[in-house]
């Protein structure tokens, strides 16, 4: 992914950039919007790692018409829908977070112990309790048992 359609994308995400149309220009995604702290706005072009900035107007007002004329039959208001790599990519971000503790029951605090005390743990247990926590990981076995000696 380019720097420059990543630093778009995380504006996006975190509310710097807040778009006001998008459209379809033959299949590729184009949109409007104004950035909050500079009152800048730009005319994107693209999606995923191609999107780019491709003009930039002085006020919203001016960037929104310039955008009706060029793409007024495709035109939609709001973001455009989320592409299938930025959904896989937000899934992914969600399956590794740890899971939240119900109200009911509070979270059990590790214990700080120095490395020399520390004994190895059931590892079997740490595993099964994270499989059970998040459903979309299986448990593989690389060496078949039969092989082992």
């Amino acid at each position: 992914m380019s720097n420059e359609a990543q630093q778009i994308h995380d504006d996006i995400r975190h509310g710097r950039l807040i778009i006001h149309a998008h459209a379809d220009d033959s299949g590729t995604t184009v949109a409007v919007g104004t950035y909050r702290d500079t009152g800048k706005s730009v005319y994107l072009h693209g999606e995923n790692h191609l999107r780019q900035i491709a003009d930039t107007f002085d006020s919203p007002a001016q960037a929104l018409l310039a955008f009706e004329r060029l793409h007024g039959d495709t035109m939609r208001p709001g973001p455009a829908p989320v592409s299938d790599t930025e959904r896989a990519a937000a899934e992914a971000r969600i399956s590794l977070d740890t899971p939240t503790t119900t109200a009911g029951s509070p979270a059990q605090e590790p214990e700080i112990v120095p490395a020399y005390a520390a004994d190895a743990g059931d590892h079997d247990t740490i595993l099964d309790q994270f499989l059970t926590a998040h459903s979309d990981w299986e448990k593989w076995r690389t060496i078949p048992i039969e092989s082992a000696c």
